[in-house]
């Protein structure tokens, strides 16, 4: 790199509480120099921010940070793409960020790209190839430590539903800690935050952080070496994450539609396990399953005082799905409940659901709106 170009950067770069420089880029110059640097990196982190990001969410933030998996310091570019307009940082003629994120041989390190895939591709028209998503990398850790792939219980829904972990509870499980907490992200005010210009330095510094807590992932989780077949499924899995959300074509509500975002899927079957797997044998329920798996065994076997925790499931019907209550009105026929008490469990009084979904989801991209999309078949 020139003298000149590291003049530049030295002169216009915000040193956060991170080790690394954190650079907002919002002039051709700057951006330029930007590419330059990264052009030289084989792997670098990525995110990006806006105003609900999706499809139809403007992306107006791009943040990236070329490293080579050493822990020296490297500079964070924050790259204004609302400012200097899609025709230059997307670019399809001169040097933009375009051929860096559509290189499948170069590895973007992410968490959870689904929605800046779908932003940058259908109001840019770039595909995000060559990712590495750490939020998937870590399904791979936990499996190759002994846990098993998630599961869904087919008789429990909201509760059977394995949920994907948030950025912070995986900074959490490896011991990261950092100053920047996502409830304290500047869009919880306003989601045009990423919109509106001057942008703040604490929002600056927000971007920033999410890349530089992405490389500390990375060089932390990297240090587990996870078998070959989960190192092969992270990458598989990680280009499903991909095209997820930008190959569907209708939008759907988050609410009604909010299992498809949230649910953590298997990036393998359990019988793929090697047969000398550590299977670390979960004795944590949720409330919602012991509830469940109590009334199981006390209807089974014919066990003293079952009428309560049954009636607990069936006055809770949000939790559980037709086939699994139809299952335990089976297995309560069978049981001597007196006929009142038969007749209050085809007949459970309706009270009020209440939500079992756990905030163990990241709130990213999604605190404001969840987008998903159904397939156009």
């Amino acid at each position: 790199m020139s003298e000149q170009i590291s003049n530049l950067l030295n002169r216009i770069h915000i040193v956060s509480e991170a080790t690394d420089s954190i650079i907002f880029v919002d002039s051709k110059d700057a951006f330029l120099a930007a590419i330059k640097e990264l052009s030289t990196y084989d792997r670098m982190a990525f995110d990006s921010e806006g105003v609900n990001l999706s499809r139809t969410g403007e992306c107006t933030i791009v943040t990236i940070q070329g490293f080579d998996g050493a822990k020296k310091e490297t500079r964070i570019y924050v790259i204004d793409v609302h400012v200097l307009g899609a025709d230059v940082v997307f670019s399809k003629e001169h040097p933009s960020l375009r051929p860096i994120l559509e290189n499948s041989n170069l590895t973007k390190v992410t968490f959870d790209c689904r929605t800046d895939s779908d932003a940058i591709f259908h109001q840019y028209g770039v595909s995000l190839a060559g990712t590495f998503d750490l939020q998937i990398f870590d399904q791979a850790v936990r499996i190759h430590n002994g846990k098993l792939p998630p599961q869904r219980n087919s008789y429990i829904c909201n509760g059977g539903i394995p949920f994907l972990p948030s950025m912070e509870k995986v900074l959490q499980r490896y011991s990261i800690e950092t100053s920047i907490q996502k409830s304290s992200a500047p869009h919880r005010q306003s989601a045009e935050i990423w919109k509106q210009r001057p942008l703040s330095s604490a929002s600056i510094e927000y971007a920033g952080n999410d890349v530089h807590i992405i490389k500390l992932l990375w060089c932390k989780m990297r240090s587990t070496n996870v078998s070959d077949i989960l190192m092969k499924r992270t990458v598989q899995h990680s280009r499903r994450y991909e095209s997820m959300f930008r190959d569907r074509c209708e939008k759907v509500s988050r609410y009604f539609d909010k299992d498809f975002i949230m649910e953590e899927h298997a990036i393998m079957a359990e019988n793929e396990l090697p047969p000398r797997h550590p299977k670390i044998n979960e004795t944590k329920l949720s409330h919602s399953m012991e509830k469940w798996n109590k009334a199981i065994a006390a209807l089974n076997l014919k066990l003293p005082n079952a009428y309560n925790d049954v009636m607990f499931i069936l006055q809770h019907d949000d939790w559980f799905t037709n086939s699994g209550m139809d299952e335990i009105r089976r297995l309560a026929a069978q049981y001597p409940f007196t006929s009142k008490q038969q007749y209050r469990i085809s007949n459970p009084p309706p009270l009020a659901g209440q939500d079992v979904y756990e905030d163990d989801y990241y709130e990213d991209d999604y605190e404001d709106d969840y987008y998903g999309y159904a397939n156009c078949s």
